[in-house]
Formats: structure tokens, sequence, C-alpha cells
């Protein structure tokens, strides 16, 4: 099993979708919520610890990543900065 830290930067139209949900139910991986921040003019900023299988965690960065969520470092949002 592995842990990654990573941020979810969500677009407006996603950011009233169950993404975690999605994550745990669809993908078998298990997301630590550390900090987020939602506006529903703007979309949304989530930093999460996702733990699971290595191909669990690629798979599931993948799936975020096709459905328009920017995946980055934590920290790394070039509308908002970050301490961590």
């Amino acid at each position: 099993r592995e842990t990654r830290r990573i941020q979810l930067n969500y677009p407006v139209e996603r950011a009233s979708e169950p993404i975690v949900y999605r994550l745990v139910i669809d993908h078998g991986v298990v997301p630590d919520i550390r900090r987020g921040n939602f506006d529903a003019r703007t979309g949304g900023v989530l930093v999460v610890e996702l733990s699971g299988e290595k191909e669990a965690l690629d798979a599931s960065i993948a799936w975020l990543e096709e459905i328009g969520i920017t995946v980055s470092p934590p920290g790394q949002d070039t509308n908002r900065e970050w301490a961590i």
C-alpha cells in the first residue's frame, strides 16, 4: 500500500459532484481530506492523502484528470496560495 498527498483543483462544473465518494466506491482508494475550499462560482480545491495499491492510485489519478480535475502537488494552484 502507498499513500500520496495531492491537491485536486475542481472546475466549477464538477464542484457539486461526489468525486471523493467515487474514489472510494469505484477505485478502492481511501481518501483523507486534509484541507478544502469550495465556491459555487469558482470551483474548489481539496488537499487529500490517498491510500491504496499503486495500481488503484494510478488509475484514480488518471480518472480524475480524465474528468477535468487538475491533480498537482499540494500548494500548486494558479489562483490561490495554500500553506500546507
